[in-house]
């Protein structure tokens, strides 16, 4: 593939492509808050297990 079928394949899916609601924009933003808030919470119990636990 070369960089001109490239560029036409790109236009073509922007063409077909539809912007999000702001219903789609939040749900996106709520489980991105929610996965973010579980990989800091699993950080911050593994960090308490080996400072106060596991002296």
């Amino acid at each position: 593939m070369n960089i001109g079928e490239f560029f036409t394949r790109s236009r073509r899916l922007l063409i077909h492509s539809k912007r999000p609601d702001r219903k789609e924009i939040w749900l996106t933003v709520r489980i991105t808050a929610i996965g973010i808030l579980l990989v800091g919470l699993v950080g911050y119990i593994i960090h308490i297990l080996f400072t106060v636990i596991l002296p």
